[in-house]
């Protein structure tokens, strides 16, 4: 048995507390219910926002909020290149944007041009430490090793060969679905296992894989494994992503145990943390969950994806599905004032929010909220705030110089890291619950499930440690990344 402990740090898109809490009542949940059990469970681990999986899964590999990782969601316009940026992997998004350049973004630009150079991932931190450390199926994996990235024949052949393999750079160990796979078997289970679906990028290959790295001989110091396939359920079926959908996923969990002798043998080689990234809230059925944004904003020329003189639109809505960004692409005097007042005829949409210098305003159709660094007033995290307006803007509650939250938790945090994002939009609007935002990505038909906003329906996630006696307090996202790196020493 090694002296220190490695890590296991398995990451669930879309991990709803409610969910993980009927299924163990229930008793389906053996895998999560024995790390729990061995350790600590904090329901109410607090994610950024907005709650999309580039913004989130970014911070959970680098420890940074979006105002550092410059990360800003899923849709979102890139200033310098004039474009509107999707990393959605749906079909008419793709041919909208064109799959040259979509593909472009996930395997190379995600990683290698849109993440910070300000900032440094997990991997490449504990591996400057001579730590080595793996990733299954994780989107933000930038690390020290080169690798030759394989697209796919299918997409080549849709783009005529236009698409070439690309010269990427990951940790170590490095398994991305069918864009790379380390040699040897690993590869050939790939294609025993169906790997064209999402080309790879779901949890029956996370778990093939995960194996294959605690099977060699030489096991990483932190292995990450990321499971995807729980947030297409969540959008489609069930917001929660109960039964069946939580079950098989605890199976998974199962099968990366029992690579070990026991499962409590497992426990005395590695520490094993699991988190979600974000959670999801139930929609309104069918269209009657749309929010028009583009309709109520119809007197501004509005950008859409891969317009070719997008400068000569007024606006672009980039809708992150419960929330939206707003970039005011043609300014003129009293254009965001408008935009407010027209956003806000919206009764289901939240709140509207900007900046002006270094005030964050919060407004609704009921009252103002401004609030900015520094003063008298501090939360829970260590953060002081100025506020003045309608604290039920934001449904805080300031006791003496204590705030505390309420539907929206961390609000204040949250949303300065959102807009001090420097790829954040000019305005950001938020739905109520049940709702979503129509804008460029996000145009089709909702399903039963949603997240993007402030909202805690959207915001909080599981958070399990086991195999340690350390924990978090108050847990963020944003402290997982800090809390892993606390437990892994140098290495000799």
């Amino acid at each position: 048995m090694p002296k220190t402990k490695r890590v296991l740090y398995i990451i669930i898109d879309s991990f709803h507390p409610r969910a993980l809490e009927y299924c163990r009542q229930q008793g389906k949940l053996p895998a999560l219910s024995f790390l729990i059990e061995n350790g600590t469970l904090d329901h109410r681990c607090v994610s950024n926002f907005p709650t999309m999986t580039p913004a989130c899964t970014c911070t959970l590999s680098t420890g940074a909020p979006p105002s550092l990782h410059t990360i800003p969601g899923i849709v979102w316009y890139h200033r310098g290149e004039r474009r509107i940026v999707d990393y959605n992997a749906k079909w008419l998004s793709l041919f909208k944007r064109g799959l040259r350049q979509a593909a472009q973004d996930f395997v190379f630009n995600l990683n290698l041009k849109h993440l910070s150079w300000e900032v440094r991932t997990i991997y490449e931190d504990l591996e400057a430490r001579g730590l080595y450390t793996a990733a299954v199926n994780q989107f933000f994996y930038r690390g020290n090793t080169e690798y030759s990235a394989h697209i796919p024949f299918f997409l080549k052949l849709l783009t005529l060969f236009e698409l070439e393999d690309m010269r990427i750079y990951g940790p170590k160990g490095f398994c991305l679905g069918q864009v790379y796979q380390p040699p040897g078997a690993l590869r050939q289970t790939v294609k025993d296992i169906r790997y064209w679906r999402k080309f790879g990028l779901n949890d029956k290959f996370s778990v093939r894989a995960a194996e294959w790295f605690l099977h060699q001989k030489q096991r990483p110091d932190l292995l990450t494994v990321y499971f995807p396939d729980t947030d297409d359920v969540a959008h489609a079926q069930n917001a929660d992503c109960c039964d069946p959908c939580l079950t098989r996923l605890d199976k998974k969990i199962a099968e990366i145990l029992n690579c070990f002798p026991s499962w409590e043998r497992a426990l005395e080689e590695y520490m094993i943390i699991v988190v979600g990234d974000h959670a999801q809230s139930t929609l309104e059925k069918g269209k009657k969950a749309i929010i028009k944004i583009p309709r109520r904003l119809a007197m501004y020329s509005q950008a859409k994806i891969g317009d070719e003189n997008i400068e000569e639109k007024d606006i672009a809505i980039c809708s992150n599905e419960r929330m939206a960004y707003i970039y005011i692409l043609r300014y003129r005097p009293g254009m965001r004032r408008n935009m407010v007042k027209c956003l806000l005829q919206e009764s289901q949409v939240d709140q509207v929010i900007w900046k002006e210098e270094t005030w964050y305003h919060v407004e609704t159709g009921k009252g103002t909220l401004s609030f900015r660094k520094g003063g008298n007033i501090r939360d829970d995290y260590g953060n002081r705030w100025d506020i003045t307006g309608d604290e039920a803007v934001l449904d805080i509650t300031v006791e003496g110089e204590q705030i505390r939250y309420g539907l929206y938790p961390n609000a204040l945090e949250r949303i300065s890291h959102c807009l001090d994002n420097p790829h954040a939009g000019e305005l950001v609007v938020t739905a109520k619950p049940g709702y979503v935002l129509q804008g460029e990505g996000n145009l089709g038909r909702p399903g039963k499930g949603s997240h993007g906003s402030l909202h805690q329906e959207d915001s909080l996630v599981p958070l399990i440690i086991s195999g340690t006696s350390h924990k978090i307090e108050k847990p963020r996202i944003v402290d997982v990344v800090p809390f892993i790196k606390s437990l892994l020493p140098a290495n000799k």
